[in-house]
Formats: structure tokens, C-alpha cells, sequence
């Protein structure tokens, strides 16, 4: 088996500890009109991250998915993980009558991907079913044409959703986000030598510029609009595209050998995603277990945040750690039963 490219692996890590530190901030029921601004604004940065994380994750996949085959294995796997972790987690919730028994509860949890149990796999699979289609284009289009896609793309779905009484979206998390994420890897692939090492510094520089872009648009709007202070750190958001994509760049042009420990805890981040975001669990554990707004006047919430978030990530690494380890110990087993 070919070894994955550790700039890539943590890259991955980085992403799905953005997205677990952004749903911190996302899901907690903060009082922010009883914070001062910085206070206010210090909290909400963090939910830059979490969409940047869907950039970053869904680039890296893009990248690679756009120039190799369709494999049924890849969606068998994925859709095997996800049924496992929210089957486990629904179970193991009743079982410890944390939760009582509910027909719709239970609904979800076994069929999460058909139901929205988790948006971003359910997103996932249908824009991989569309990845042997979407690469036929990639391949095809020529150089200027595929530009001309990407800025059509860019307009329809980063520009028009905030003119007044134009909607190309309605739902920011979906496939379509993912379809038109893919075809921008799918460029950053195909025309890979025109994003060399020796822009790197405009990489960095792009990348910064669009954050503190991010962090002034949180300010405006909490001074002119409260409630849509998040209006500018959506998926679709040119913002959060332009940091994704200069994020993806920068580390496509850093080197890192291969890193054994780098490449196993990447391997566990899909599922630090489908443990803490488990619909049913999710109120539990934001509502019951972190329950962060009671820290929200102390000065660091958000280094408060950032602690939580690491907590959650290791211990849902760990214990997909677990699972790998019973899995490998049980197919030993079986093969030498077998034999």
C-alpha cells in the first residue's frame, strides 16, 4: 500500500481540530450580548476554523479522488464507519438510559447517511458517487475554460448569496458546496506546476489577509447586525474559500518526510468527526458534559475553548484507536483460525 504524504495527513489533523474548536463556539448557547466586543469577537473567531476545516478536508480529498478511479471499496468503507460509530453511540446511550428509547432517535442513528444524521457525510457520499462524472470534465476542460467554470462557480456560489433577494443555495452544507469544492481541487491537481514552492510567501500572505478579513467582517457585523455576525465564515463564504485554498497551497509546498505518528492519528480524524457530531449525542454533550457558557466571563473563554476542543479530539482519537486494535486483533485471529 502506497504511503500517504504526511504534509497531507496533518493538514487533515489541522482541519478536524478547527472544526472541533469552530462547533465549540457553534454549539454552545453563549450570551453574547452580555460580553463586551473583544470578548465577543475572541469567542466567535474560532468558528472560522471549523469551515475552514471543510475547505481544507474536502480540498485534500478533491486533490487526490480527481485523478484516480472510482472505488466502491472507499464508499463501503465510509459508509461502514459512519453506520458503526452512530449505531455504537446510540446504543450505548440507551443501554446507560441516558436517553430513552425513541423510534426517531433510533431512526437517525441506523440510518444516518439516508436521514442527515451527519450533514457533512451524508454531502460527501453524494459527491463522491459524482466523482467518476466531475472527472471526465476536469479532464477535458481545457486550461482557460476550467477557469472560466471555477469563476462562474465562485460567483453563483461565494458572491450572489449576499445580493439582496438572490439565492443560488439554500442550504450552505451540502453536495453542491462539496461539487463546487471538488472542481477547485480538481484545478489545484491538473494544473499543479503553477503553484510552486516559490509562491509560497503569497500563499502565507493571502492566507492572513483573508483571516484578519474574517475577524473585521465578525466586528462590523457585531456592531451593525449581532445576529449575522457569522454571515461571512460560511462555507461559501469568498472568505473562507480564499483561506481555504491558500491553506491547501501552503501545505502542498511544505515538505515533511513520512511520519508514522503523523499518519496514524490522521487516519482516526473521520472519526473524531462522526463521534462528537453524532446528532443525538450532540446536545448532550455541548449541553450536559462541556456546557461552555458557564465560562464565558472569565477573560480566556476561548483558550477555554481551544482545551475543550483538544480533550474531545484525543479522546475520540483514542478510542478509534480501539476499535482499529479489535479490528486487527479479530481478522488475525479469523486468518488464523482459518488457516
Amino acid at each position: 500500500m502506497k504511503k500517504r504524504q504526511s504534509n497531507f495527513e496533518l493538514l487533515r489533523i489541522i482541519c478536524m481540530f478547527l472544526i472541533v474548536a469552530g462547533h465549540v463556539t457553534w454549539q454552545t448557547k453563549f450570551s453574547y450580548d452580555e460580553l463586551n466586543l473583544v470578548h465577543r469577537v475572541s469567542i466567535q473567531s474560532l468558528w472560522m476554523g471549523g469551515e475552514l476545516g471543510v475547505w481544507g478536508f474536502t480540498l485534500i480529498s478533491a486533490y487526490f479522488l480527481s485523478g484516480s478511479h472510482f472505488k466502491i471499496k472507499s464508499l463501503k468503507k465510509i459508509w461502514g464507519i459512519t453506520l458503526f460509530y452512530s449505531i455504537s453511540i446510540y446504543l450505548l446511550l440507551v443501554i446507560f438510559h441516558v436517553i430513552p428509547i425513541n423510534p426517531k432517535d433510533a431512526l437517525k442513528s441506523f440510518l444516518p447517511v439516508l436521514t442527515g444524521n451527519y450533514w457533512y457525510v451524508s454531502a460527501y457520499i453524494g459527491m463522491y458517487i459524482l466523482v467518476p462524472y466531475m472527472n471526465i470534465v476536469i479532464e477535458h476542460l481545457e486550461k482557460k475554460e476550467y477557469q472560466k467554470l471555477l469563476l462562474l462557480l465562485f460567483i453563483m456560489f461565494s458572491l450572489l448569496p449576499y445580493l439582496k433577494n438572490i439565492t443560488v443555495v439554500t442550504n450552505n452544507n451540502s453536495v453542491i458546496n462539496l461539487v463546487y469544492i471538488y472542481f477547485v481541487g480538481g484545478y489545484l491537481r491538473k494544473y499543479s506546476s503553477d503553484f510552486t514552492k516559490e509562491n509560497q510567501k503569497y500563499y502565507i500572505l493571502i492566507f492572513l489577509g483573508s483571516l484578519i478579513l474574517m475577524v473585521s467582517s465578525i466586528v462590523v457585523l457585531d456592531l451593525i447586525r449581532p445576529k449575522s455576525w457569522f454571515a461571512f465564515l460560511t462555507t461559501s463564504s469568498p472568505l473562507e474559500a480564499i483561506a481555504g485554498v491558500s491553506l491547501f497551497l501552503i501545505v502542498k509546498n511544505t515538505s515533511i518526510s513520512y511520519n508514522e505518528i503523523i499518519n496514524k492519528i490522521a487516519a482516526s480524524t473521520f472519526a473524531v468527526y462522526l463521534i462528537h457530531c453524532q446528532a443525538i449525542f450532540l446536545p448532550i454533550l455541548w449541553d450536559k458534559i462541556v456546557h461552555a457558557q458557564q465560562w464565558q466571563t472569565i477573560p480566556y473563554t476561548a483558550g477555554y475553548e481551544l482545551l475543550v476542543a483538544c480533550v474531545i479530539y484525543c479522546s475520540a482519537t483514542l478510542i478509534d484507536f480501539i476499535r482499529i486494535y479489535i479490528l486487527k486483533t479479530y481478522l488475525k485471529f479469523k486468518v488464523r483460525f482459518i488457516d
